[in-house]
């Protein structure tokens, strides 16, 4: 052998260091790994352990269970304990754990020459800060309520006296604060009680809609819907959302009809202000609305969203003094008193005059999401130190000179304060995969604390009250006992009312139920999941009425250019609910810099954020929308698809239909499963969708895969509208008695088992599709590529994604029918279980697990949820004159308009 190669033994130690480097994710193991030779008692491969913890949403803390196998997180859920949570989730929740192992994520940092050390960054930063203690030092965050991070900015005011700490998200509540400074004296956060809400008045509020509160305000509407006699919530908005349909009276009304609104019921409450002349439609609702409220005083309610005028919210205030409402006021949870807005344009003004010589921006986005008037991106350019701590790349990191990766919360020790105040404390489910550091650590890292007590100590020293096992108890369980804020006292506010400005157009910006404020758009899983009043996916459309488009002679597809501060040009959709003059704009989209599963998708909405008169004319070109529902419209009578009851109707009797199944099912026979939706509860909030594609290893296929109607989620929530009376219906797998779908199958893919399951045999289907041709409800999804094996994230490649799948759930390939199995592997888990000898555990679905307003029923037919539901006067079969005698039925959707509807 020559001299000059290396020999065989030192060409298999360099590989064995490649491996050895490729699985190390970016830092280098701290300890040698072992093999769990002598497992700890108890344990074994494969078993599912449970941790509480939590996950942030524009700053607030909601509490989840992290299910973990042999160390990885592969699944979230919900929390009971947690106020925020309850022991249910929502989308953004669900699509948190693939963020986790998303291959875009920044992985170490990086500088103006190219990659660098955490070291060499401190060194800079001190070097910028500390000969002037901070003066021209800028830190910029979101919404802080973790009580840690707070105590580390302010040490960092103590030792850097000059540094400026700005606080601002893209969705505030600066109105509402600024409504009860006024009129208490002091900015204070209402806390509605829906579950002891007799009738409820929104106006242009979303409660049920996306954001912090959302399982909370679900859980208490469910809970008072599912009560006698009913109650009744009347929404008048600009557009339609969850809330809105879900409404018993909604009405479309645009800025204007809205202050005039608040004018008509101010009179008709004893308010006596002079008289707004407003259509005979709107005055009708006002007066219904009013009478109701006013019949019940005490359990009356008046909520308004957090873009209407301070006015609006001070009237509301005052509507809720007057009506003794079922809410309370506390203390804001953001102990920042400023203004959201103005505390951002000082900081934008003070960089474009030179007064900033280091900005920290730590988790935000205002290069993305500012007003474009601040032009903060440019602003940034005129900063000489500009650094950006974030997960994922975005327009904040591609102007900064340093880039630095923050850890997932799943990485890392947090705690968090819910809306309602209560502290959360978020253990990690996992070592960090790459070299990132937390919130907490980048201020320390300002404070030059890097050799500090790690961060279990620096929460430790926060909660110093908690002895040993208060402290254990608080991380188990992932809440802070009595933690949650007091309620304080108020007077009578005064009647405030908005100014009425009609206009030509106005312009609406509102959160995507997928994406929120855009911080989700890098989460291909949130990308496809679908919009629940459009079924938009990956991008995103003007809405706006029907007339509205006539008059500018545009179809939907057509573009549309909107100009308010910035322009956007955008295909537009007709919406029928839509109030005329109002174009909505859902934010998270028209991304740049943030990756392939974000960027060139919809267009920025943020933009739009302008003063003056919006302009709105048709342009050139025309681009279709992806919408998910016209894929799936089931063949059928509407009233027979979705029926619509008044509060004490029922439905007609069925007719017994034929069988060749025992029915009962014989004597001892195994568990028969069943499952009942009530239609009345769902929300279409999607939470029950991105848990299947969790739990069930469902990929993500892409826009154009999505466009030609190749959705591969297992369950789907159906749309209705009709003559007012709108509504939600999921649609999984009806495991159907007598299925159509298994006498056509040639090999027997497609088969009943003992417990009433229409089970799908993976490894025996070969792909004829003929069960999907013969399945009227159109739940089976087919492989028409190698979805699970080929990658949404372009060069970063997807094998870490393969980190989060289930291992009791096969990967299909390519090819292959697939479709909801009832969560079978639970079910087995559970029958394990009592072979064992042990109990078995209740059986949950992972739809049911997920849902926030507990509309999804799952058990046997012998269980008293499942019994309940089938004795219902309200329980229907979709589509039951087929004789397919469906294991799923739904409870009708009722409604309860009042007397002028």
């Amino acid at each position: 052998m020559s001299a000059d190669l290396p020999d065989r033994r030192s060409v298999l130690r360099l590989i064995a260091a490649g491996a050895a480097a490729s699985v190390s994710a970016c830092q280098r193991p701290d300890d040698t790994i072992h093999p769990m030779v002598d497992q700890p008692e108890g344990t074994f491969p494969g078993q599912v352990r449970r941790y509480a913890t939590a996950l942030p949403l524009a700053g607030y803390g909601r509490g989840v269970t992290g299910l973990v196998v042999d160390g990885r997180p592969i699944k979230l859920e919900g929390l009971a304990a947690h106020p925020a949570s309850l022991g249910a989730t929502e989308p953004f929740i669900e699509a948190g754990i693939l963020d986790l192992y998303d291959p875009q994520r920044l992985r170490a940092p990086s500088g103006p020459s190219g990659p660098a050390s955490w070291s060499s960054l401190a060194r800079v930063l001190f070097e910028s800060v500390a000969p002037r203690r901070g003066k021209g030092l800028a830190l910029l965050t979101g919404r802080v309520t973790s009580p840690t991070l707070l105590a580390r900015i302010a040490a960092l005011r103590v030792q850097l006296p000059g540094m400026r700490h700005v606080r601002w998200e893209p969705f505030d509540d600066d109105h509402a604060l600024a409504a009860a400074d006024a009129a208490f004296g002091r900015p204070l956060t209402p806390r509605p009680r829906l579950a002891d809400a007799d009738v409820v008045l929104l106006l242009d509020s979303d409660p049920l809609g996306p954001g912090p509160d959302q399982i909370a305000h679900a859980r208490g509407w469910s809970l008072r819907r599912r009560r006698a006699p009913m109650h009744r919530m009347y929404a008048a908005e600009a557009t339609p959302s969850i809330s809105g349909t879900m409404a018993d009276h909604r009405i479309a009304a645009g800025p204007a009809d809205l202050a005039a609104l608040c004018h008509a019921l101010a009179a008709a409450m004893g308010g006596a202000p002079a008289r707004i002349a407003m259509p005979d439609e709107l005055a009708r609702f006002a007066a219904d609305a009013a009478r109701d409220l006013l019949a019940a005083k005490g359990r009356a309610l008046v909520m308004v969203g957090d873009r209407q005028p301070p006015s609006m919210h001070a009237f509301a205030a005052w509507a809720n003094g007057l009506l003794r409402a079922p809410q309370q006021w506390i203390a804001p949870v953001d102990p920042d008193r400023s203004s959201h807005r103005d505390s951002l344009s000082g900081l934008a003004a003070d960089m474009h005059a030179g007064r900033i010589d280091t900005l920290v921006v730590l988790d935000s986005n205002p290069a993305y999401a500012a007003p474009p008037q601040l032009a903060f991106a440019e602003a940034m350019d005129r900063v000489p130190l500009t650094v950006a701590a974030t997960l994922f790349p975005d327009e904040t990191s591609a102007r900064a000179k340093w880039k630095v990766p923050i850890g997932h919360p799943l990485e890392g020790w947090h705690d968090w304060r819910a809306p309602d105040g209560t502290v959360s404390i978020a253990q990690p489910l996992v070592r960090p995969f790459c070299d990132t550091k937390t919130p907490v650590e980048v201020v320390d890292l300002i404070l030059d604390a890097a050799g500090g007590p790690g961060a279990l100590a620096r929460h430790r020293t926060q909660w110093a009250a908690l002895d040993d096992a208060g402290w254990r108890h608080a991380v188990a369980t992932g809440v802070v006992p009595d933690s949650a804020a007091a309620a304080e006292h108020v007077g009578e506010a005064p009647l405030v009312l908005p100014a009425v400005a009609p206009g030509r157009w106005a312009v609406d910006v509102r959160p995507s139920p997928s994406l929120f404020d855009g911080r989700h758009s890098t989460n291909a899983w949130a990308q496809e999941c679908p919009d629940p009043i459009t079924k938009e996916v990956w991008g995103s459309s003007a809405r706006m009425h029907p007339a509205d488009m006539a008059a500018l002679d545009l179809a939907n597809g057509d573009m549309v250019a909107v100009r308010h501060g910035g322009r956007v040009v955008l295909p537009v959709r007709s919406v029928e609910g839509q109030a005329r003059g109002v174009v909505t704009v859902a934010t998270g989209y028209g991304r740049e810099g943030a990756g392939p599963v974000a960027d060139g998708f919809g267009a920025n909405a943020w933009v739009l954020q302008g003063t003056g008169v919006p302009q709105v004319s048709k342009a050139a070109g025309r681009i279709e929308v992806v919408s998910t529902q016209p894929f799936f419209e089931l063949d059928g009578e509407l009233a027979k698809l979705f029926p619509v009851l008044a509060p004490s109707a029922a439905m007609p009797a069925a007719k017994p239909l034929p069988t060749l199944l025992p029915n009962p099912p014989a004597k001892g026979a195994p568990k028969q499963w069943a499952m009942a939706i009530d239609t009345d509860l769902c929300i279409g909030c999607n939470a029950c969708i991105l848990s299947c594609q969790a739990e069930n290893n469902i990929p993500a296929i892409g826009p154009e895969e999505m466009a030609v109607g190749r959705d591969m989620h297992w369950l789907r929530v159906d749309r209705y509208e009709d003559k007012g009376a709108g509504g939600f219906q999921p649609v999984p797998c009806m495991q159907c008695e007598t299925a159509p779908c298994e006498p056509v199958c040639p090999v027997e893919a497609s088969v009943h088992d003992a417990q009433g399951l229409n089970v799908q045999v993976y490894n025996r289907c070969i792909g004829t599709r003929t069960c999907q041709a013969n399945c009227p409800y159109k739940v089976r999804r087919f492989n028409f590529r190698d979805y699970a094996g080929s990658s949404l994230w372009g060069d970063a490649g997807d094998a870490s994604v393969s980190a989060q799948r289930n291992p009791d759930v096969s990967v299909r390939a390519r090819g292959v029918m697939e479709k909801c199995t009832y969560c079978v592997q639970r079910i087995e888990a559970s029958n394990r279980e009592k072979d064992a000898g042990g109990v078995a555990a209740p059986v949950q679905t992972a739809c049911a697990a997920a849902c926030p307003t507990q509309a999804i029923r799952f058990g046997t037919l012998d269980d008293a949820p499942i019994r309940e539901a089938r004795a219902d006067p309200r329980h229907y079969a979709l589509l039951e004159e087929l004789g397919t005698r469906p294991r799923t039925t739904y409870l009708a959707r009722r409604r309860n308009p009042g007397e002028g509807a």
